[in-house]
């Protein structure tokens, strides 16, 4: 088997790009956090908004990385808890959400490989949670409530299942 000098390079330069993708959206967070914590708010939704853009591209070019992933889905929930800190509570709703629809797409999907279901099916525990409690703090539409919930006993059965 013959390795090609400029494929070696290729492999390399995709490997730097993805440490430095994410030592960038890791520092974001940080800075993100230390801003939410002094209440900084419009900084610490520059910086959030700026990993979930990263992760999100990261998590497209890399399908498979549960690590990115799951730090995608952290940026949501920062960016859901300021949106609240701060009364916005449709966007803090939409953060919530937005990863939990993304994964149930998946786990839904007809053509998504099997490994990327049974990550996204497991992904939806952590993405489940949050919508629930935010659901006890303020209203949202019934309709939705009933779709959580259900939902809910789906995972807890299925989880009973696997052990």
């Amino acid at each position: 088997m013959e390795i090609s000098k400029q494929g070696v390079v290729s492999d390399i330069k995709n490997i730097k790009d993805s440490k430095m993708e994410d030592k960038q959206w890791q520092s974001l967070l940080q800075l993100g956090n230390e801003s939410f914590h002094e209440q900084e708010w419009s900084q610490a939704e520059l910086f959030y908004s700026e990993a979930y853009n990263l992760l999100a591209l990261s998590y497209r070019n890399h399908p498979m990385c549960t690590e990115t992933l799951m730090a995608w889905i952290c940026a949501c929930h920062n960016l859901s808890a300021l949106y609240e800190s701060t009364n916005h509570l449709e966007l803090s709703l939409k953060f919530l959400t937005v990863p939990h629809e993304y994964l149930l797409n998946i786990a839904n999907s007809k053509s998504a490989e099997e490994d990327a279901k049974v990550t996204a099916f497991n992904g939806l525990r952590l993405t489940l949670s949050p919508i629930l409690m935010f659901a006890k703090k303020y209203p949202i539409c019934e309709n939705c409530l009933e779709n959580f919930t259900s939902l809910k006993g789906l995972l807890k059965q299925h989880a009973a299942v696997i052990h």
